[in-house]
């Protein structure tokens, strides 16, 4: 299992539209075959700071979203709505453990 772990800060002004624009997001990913969770968090003493929380069941779903017309147009669509670049991490679940 990995864990894609996106910070985001989002200006004020946006933050209603970027909210709608990453509820269509993870709505559509989370049919695809290799997401099994996309969270959004919101940071409460930090106005338009965000999380996302995505859990794949390997490296090539990660990739695979990313090539989804569905990613590439959230992307394209929350770029001017950004205070600052996203800034992603990579992680491997290490517990709890899951079989395959």
């Amino acid at each position: 299992m990995k864990v894609r772990i996106v910070q985001l800060s989002v200006k004020i002004e946006s933050v209603d539209a970027f909210e709608e624009a990453t509820l269509e997001n993870q709505h559509n990913s989370l049919l695809e075959p290799g997401v099994v969770r996309f969270d959004l968090l919101r940071d409460e003493q930090t106005p338009g700071a965000y999380t996302l929380y995505e859990l794949y069941s390997s490296s090539e779903a990660i990739l695979a979203h990313k090539e989804t017309a569905h990613y590439q147009k959230w992307r394209d669509t929350v770029a001017p709505m950004m205070q600052e670049p996203r800034v992603g991490r990579d992680l491997m679940l290490v517990l709890p453990r899951h079989s395959g």
